[in-house]
């Protein structure tokens, strides 16, 4: 199961007309390159959950066909978001009969192994196995026993059994159709709150360190990073982990130029690192580091962008200075702004932080 159905309220502009797992990383939308991952290494069904924008997914995914998969099921959640446990149970009857279900979040993107997590899964004859990797700030820590189970997580469970040193849960996991039977029924609920908390004090747990690239894109800072180090990687690392725009060498500086971006303008400048999404202008005089700049867009004569995310179709006005912030057009001129966000020539903007500019 896909977990796909939030707003994005951290990406918000951006999200306001594309839903989160429609993003594009490089250039191309997280939730294609996620389930067609997932079709490489043996999946051939997918439930996937929606309720923020599901016509765009949907139009996005479709039969799942085209992505490998046999056949992929929706599960409309149209009243009310059902948190990460009430959309498993909302779903259960399209994901019990078949064994061990895979749950993962649409926001992150990884090369993750998962014949040796099913594997791995099997032999700790545990509930369910959360995979993990080293701990960054932020995120929840997850302590592990000698044997790979959980020893505390989320402050519970059993600190005396804990080993030095602590990872960080990523959001995909094996679980046994029997988790199913402890989440809460008739509300939203979150699994790791409500469930997997409880079973780490049990001792029910099990955990697979993966070792390799993990990258969660479901804040703004973190996008952008994530985006520069996808940049950074070798070619032969990047394709494993997606079909990204194809990346080149522009005069020293390194970028994924999709298709049809035109940078045939005097004066452009492209520093360090740089995204710039299918049929993007860049007109003359603009500067561009370290950025991203989503399909459609058009940057301004004298526009310059720093550690910038431009939203989709965006308009950067002639000498526009946009750093450290995300930029999407204003579809919605006098609607109520979303928190931090600030109103400029046609565009919404907001901080990298959250914050107005």
């Amino acid at each position: 199961m896909l977990l796909a159905a939030g707003y994005g309220e951290r990406l918000l502009p951006l999200t306001l007309t594309v839903p989160k797992p429609l993003l594009p990383v490089l250039g191309r939308p997280l939730a294609p390159q996620v389930l067609r991952g997932l079709a490489r290494q043996g999946i051939d069904e997918a439930v996937i959950n929606l309720h923020h924008l599901p016509a765009a997914l949907e139009a996005a995914l479709g039969d799942g066909r085209e992505l490998g998969l046999r056949r992929l099921h929706y599960s409309l959640e149209p009243d009310r978001l059902l948190g990460t446990g009430g959309g498993l149970m909302h779903a259960s009857a399209a994901l019990r009969g078949s064994g061990t279900i895979l749950v993962r979040n649409a926001d992150f993107l990884a090369d993750i192994p998962l014949a040796r997590v099913l594997a791995s899964h099997r032999a700790s004859a545990k509930i369910a196995t959360l995979v993990v990797v080293p701990h960054r700030a932020g995120y929840t820590p997850v302590e592990l026993d000698r044997d790979g189970g959980i020893a505390r997580f989320g402050g519970r469970g059993d600190g005396a059994a804990a080993l030095a040193g602590s990872f960080l849960f990523t959001g995909f996991h094996l679980i046994e159709p029997a988790v199913l039977d402890l989440l809460p029924r008739g509300r939203p609920s979150d699994i790791v709150k409500d469930v997997y908390f409880g079973l780490a004090a049990e001792g029910r747990l099990h955990a697979f360190v993966h070792d390799g690239f993990w990258w969660e894109f479901g804040a703004p800072r973190e996008y952008l990073e994530g985006s520069m180090q996808l940049l950074e990687l070798p070619t032969d690392a990047r394709v494993h982990l997606g079909e990204f725009d194809p990346v080149r060498k522009i005069k020293g500086s390194v970028a994924a130029v999709g298709a049809g971006v035109d940078l045939r303008a005097c004066g452009i400048a492209i520093e360090g690192r740089a995204v710039l999404g299918f049929g993007t202008r860049v007109d003359r005089d603009a500067r561009i580091e370290d950025s991203v700049v989503m399909p459609e867009a058009w940057i301004g004569p004298g526009a310059r962008l720093r550690r910038a995310i431009i939203g989709p179709g965006a308009e950067i006005p002639a000498g526009t200075v946009v750093e450290d912030a995300m930029a999407a057009t204003d579809v919605r001129p006098g609607a109520p702004l979303p928190p931090g966000t600030e109103r400029h020539d046609r565009l919404l903007v907001r901080g990298l932080d959250g914050r107005a500019r």
